[in-house]
């Protein structure tokens, strides 16, 4: 793999973590806003499903908030 590829990769997965964190500590303070993400990208059917890439794209919004849950499970532990 190029390197220029493996960079933007892992800037990429940087920066996916770093929104997990982010929103896994909004749902502490707004215990409801999880339950509204998964709503929008999980329960539903969206609008242009018979679009070729839309399973997958779905299927990653469900993992990305299926991880943001795992992160608010998880205990925090103080440095």
């Amino acid at each position: 793999m190029d390197v220029e590829n493996t960079d933007l990769e892992r800037r990429v997965l940087a920066h996916e973590w770093i929104l997990q964190v982010l929103i896994a500590h909004m749902s502490e303070a707004e215990p409801k806003f999880l339950e509204r993400l998964q709503q929008t990208f999980i329960e539903k059917l969206h609008p242009g499903s018979s679009e070729h890439d839309y399973t997958d794209t779905l299927e990653y919004a469900h993992q990305f908030i299926d991880q943001v849950a795992r992160l608010k499970a998880t205990p925090h532990i103080d440095p």
